[in-house]
């Protein structure tokens, strides 16, 4: 079997048996197209040893100059497939069996909104629907009627964004059936097909929500994705992108305002509020504890820049 036609066996299994959703399968598509050029697609699978990967790894670092991130991201997506071929008895042994592969990765902090930054923000997302006070269920559904499409969606994903910590490709990927207004919660579908609940914590959101789903029904064309274009069409990720960032620049943030940051400040606002972590861990959707620990240093960083006011309040005392 040449390296092409286990690619192509491989990514039809993970589209089929797997079922993996259209992200991961881009992801690994380009992943391994990546591969066959540097390899030679009419190469032998049984031909790619541990020389081979490790020309491909210093490939990637000083050719390509690619980010840690990058390249773990290529050889875990080649591991996954050799050891398919490896079960499947196509290869005997794969490649990586006792190949030390592993990329140590820098620890970046999340990045999330000030308190600032998420009040201007959801104030620009609320004027941009034509929403002025607080937010109530007349005002919500007039707003839904009249205001531009976009500018109502926009609104609804910051706040959904900022009140549950949604990954943006969950949010897409929300159904209208997924959507339980009298028990305020959302069923989603996250990473490797695992599905939890997440809640509409207020009134003013479920508000926003409600209206949402009561306007947009009719100009729904096809699907069920609860978000919408203009054109009637399912939100994608990056549709979603666009108006957040848009909402961003309509805020004069200094920064470009992604969804990742919205679901950021939303798993610090939590813990810095004492939600346990291991709610949180549930909320967001992380299968291991260790990924949402890294939020812990973020609230610590917040806990040493009070204690620094603080400091410098009583040394004030002192003069």
């Amino acid at each position: 079997m040449t390296l092409a036609e286990a690619c192509a066996e491989f990514l039809t299994h993970c589209r089929v048996a797997k079922n993996l959703s259209p992200h991961s399968l881009r992801a690994y598509t380009i992943d391994l197209a990546e591969f066959e050029r540097f390899a030679g697609p009419a190469t032998a699978v049984v031909a790619v040893d541990r020389p081979l990967l490790r020309r491909y790894l210093s490939h990637l670092f000083e050719v390509r100059r690619l980010k840690e991130t990058s390249v773990k991201r290529r050889i875990a997506c080649l591991k996954v497939m050799f050891r398919w071929l490896e079960l499947d008895e196509v290869i005997e042994i794969s490649p990586f069996h006792r190949l030390d592969a592993r990329i140590r990765l820098p620890r970046r902090l999340p990045r999330n909104l000030t308190d600032d930054e998420v009040r201007r923000l959801r104030a620009a997302a609320l004027a941009g629907a034509g929403i002025a006070g607080r937010v109530t269920e007349v005002k919500a559904l007039r707003a839904a009627r009249k205001a531009g499409h976009d500018a109502f969606t926009a609104l609804v994903a910051v706040e959904v964004l900022l009140a549950t910590g949604l990954r943006v490709g969950e949010l897409a990927g929300m159904r209208v059936e997924d959507v339980d207004l009298t028990g305020r919660v959302i069923t989603i579908v996250g990473k490797g097909s695992r599905q939890r609940r997440v809640f509409l914590p207020d009134d003013a959101v479920t508000a926003l929500v409600t209206a949402y789903q009561g306007v947009t029904g009719a100009r729904r064309r096809d699907h069920d994705r609860f978000l919408m274009t203009g054109t009637g069409g399912p939100a994608s990720t990056q549709h979603l992108r666009l108006l957040i960032r848009q909402t961003g620049e309509e805020a004069q943030l200094s920064r470009r305002v992604t969804p990742h940051m919205l679901r950021h400040t939303a798993a610090t606002r939590l813990l810095e509020n004492g939600v346990d972590i291991r709610f949180v861990q549930r909320l967001l959707g992380h299968q291991s504890i260790s990924t949402t620990e890294i939020y812990t240093t973020v609230t610590d960083a917040s806990l040493r820049a009070a204690v620094i006011r603080a400091a410098e309040g009583m040394r004030a005392l002192r003069r």
